[in-house]
């Protein structure tokens, strides 16, 4: 027995063996795969999913408000570049205020508006409602507010507000003045716009409180400006948030109804800009 056998495989086993040596390299050889696949699956970061499920929430709630919240757009031709020292922000003494002049591209220049009726309160109460409250009236997914300098419930001028937005929009901004008809956030280092924005509050002669949300801004720097002229999500999410703080200032206020938000949008091209910036700028 003991020759037979040894001879069986000795005078038969070329093919065998080979066959069996292939069969062992493929199954060495999807095994190796799977592990390298696990590896990698193991190794993803968790940071990526989240940020891709954060945006088509975001996206989505872009497109549910842009259904739901009434409003009106209005563009404005393009007109020739503002005189500086006429939409200049206040300054602050800190050195890291991104102005206009520091910026790069078209300056934007956008209001929001809206007349409520119905309520017990007048223009100076509503303002202060808005400042107090300005966290919970901006929509926290698109744009979320956090003091990171000030007082907790109050706004004064050189708090400060760190802003996490939708996509690669965080930055900061500080309050440069207030008085008892409006105030004023300006960009800090580091925010992807250069400008500031105003929120005001009046008295209308029909009695209805007339509030306005005024930005003068231009991209931080050119691959902000880029970005912002080829995908325009930027300038949508701003969009949403302050047609959401608005309409939510109304019910927190007591008003009557949803709102309708006028929406003014101008692009002033800047001397020495490209005809193909100026028009990228313009379809944003």
């Amino acid at each position: 027995m003991g020759g037979t056998f040894s001879g069986y495989y000795n005078s038969n086993s070329s093919a065998p063996m080979a066959k069996f040596g292939r069969t062992d390299s493929r199954i060495h050889q999807k095994l190796t795969m799977r592990y390298v696949r696990r590896g990698r699956r193991d190794s993803i970061s968790p940071a990526g999913p989240i940020l891709l499920a954060a945006g088509v929430l975001g996206v989505i709630a872009v497109v549910w408000r842009r259904l739901a919240a009434p409003r009106t757009t209005e563009r404005i031709p393009a007109a020739a570049s503002p005189d500086a020292a006429s939409v200049a922000a206040p300054a602050t003494g800190d050195g890291d205020q991104q102005t206009m002049q520091s910026g790069s591209g078209s300056v934007f220049h956008r209001r929001y508006e809206v007349e409520l009726t119905g309520m017990t309160i007048d223009s100076a109460a509503l303002l202060q409602l808005m400042q107090r409250h300005i966290a919970e009236l901006s929509p926290s997914l698109l744009a979320h507010f956090e003091k990171s300098a000030g007082h907790d419930d109050l706004l004064r001028v050189d708090d400060e507000y760190e802003i996490t937005m939708l996509g690669p929009w965080n930055g900061k901004v500080r309050v440069a003045e207030s008085t008892r008809e409006s105030f004023t956030f300006v960009t800090l280092e580091g925010h992807p716009e250069a400008g500031h924005i105003t929120f005001s509050a009046s008295q209308s002669q029909s009695d209805a409180c007339c509030v306005r949300i005024e930005s003068w801004a231009r991209s931080r720097d050119g691959i902000v400006a880029t970005a912002y002229a080829a995908l325009g999500i930027g300038k949508q999410v701003q969009t949403e948030v302050w047609v959401t703080f608005l309409q939510r200032l109304s019910e927190m206020a007591g008003g009557n109804g949803t709102p309708e938000v006028r929406i003014t949008d101008e692009v002033m091209p800047v001397t020495g800009e490209s005809d193909t910036d100026i028009e990228r700028a313009q379809h944003v």
